[in-house]
């Protein structure tokens, strides 16, 4: 047992700066008022990682919103795992059974969490694996696919044919988007192609995602989306990137026109010269 006999005030310091207070865990927790603006805002289709960028804006920073991303994150989980109720998942079930009734070649793997609740779903049937097998060298992982109504967060592994067409290689429902659970789903989609690997996977430029990939495809090449891409070019170039601009229409050549590696770069560096683009690698 201590008693304090004397207290030096000099000799004190601040336990915690006002600045970064709000990272305390006694402060952290989503309050009512955030969990409600919360569920709007994830109704809306705004993915999570926008999200706190979102409420931090409307907030006056990060520190004014009083938990981190994380607690959302946890939130959102907890969240979309109360939503998929006994009848729904049952439901899914229900049809998988029977699809793998009607044709053996369907396959699904569902995704657990401590309590024994689905937390990710993922299927393929027998279309979707036999286009893997004949275009699956180059496989696009679209984590943007609009949701349905419910919100659902769709996820989508796509490529093209000979034809350019698009084609399907497997679906998913994430309801927990975190590093393991990303490597969870490219490993089982993985088996259920056979442990095929493409030979260059395309997503868009998240750092979990990202992770995942080393883990399960570490000698892959991985690359942005056109999308993000061009979402890049908007954030960088700004007015250079306004529909109709020589520099747009020179920006798409190069994305989509050419097939050989030094055609690509003979037009990249006239690109660069031309509209006085600075490399900034």
């Amino acid at each position: 047992m201590y008693n304090c006999v004397e207290f030096v005030e000099e000799h004190n310091h601040e336990l915690h700066l006002p600045s970064t207070s709000h990272i305390m865990k006694s402060q952290m927790s989503v309050y009512e008022f955030h969990a409600f603006e919360i569920d709007l805002v994830d109704d809306s289709g705004i993915r999570p990682k926008d999200m706190f960028e979102y409420m931090s804006r409307h907030a006056g920073g990060k520190q004014s919103i009083g938990h981190l991303k994380e607690d959302q994150n946890n939130y959102l989980r907890t969240k979309r795992q109360r939503d998929l109720c006994y009848g729904e998942a049952g439901s899914l079930l229900l049809y998988f059974e029977n699809q793998v009734r009607i044709n053996p070649s369907f396959t699904y793997s569902l995704q657990l969490n401590n309590d024994e609740q689905i937390t990710n779903i993922f299927w393929a049937d027998p279309k979707m694996r036999i286009y893997y097998t004949q275009f699956g060298d180059v496989v696009s992982f679209d984590t943007i696919f609009s949701t349905n109504k419910e919100s659902r967060p769709f996820r989508i592994f796509a490529g093209f044919n000979h034809h350019r067409g698009i084609v399907i290689f497997g679906v998913a429902l994430l309801y927990n988007e975190t590093a393991d659970s990303f490597k969870w789903l490219f490993e089982v989609f993985l088996e259920a192609h056979g442990q095929k690997k493409s030979i260059t996977i395309f997503t868009d430029q998240d750092v979990v995602i990202g992770k995942a990939l080393t883990e399960v495809l570490p000698k892959r090449w991985h690359g942005l989306c056109t999308w993000h891409l061009m979402q890049n070019g908007i954030k960088h170039m700004g007015y250079m990137m306004k529909d109709g601009s020589k520099f747009l229409v020179d920006f798409k050549k190069c994305m989509f026109h050419y097939d050989d590696e030094s055609h690509f770069e003979i037009a990249w560096d006239k690109l660069r010269s031309d509209h006085k683009v600075e490399d900034s690698s």
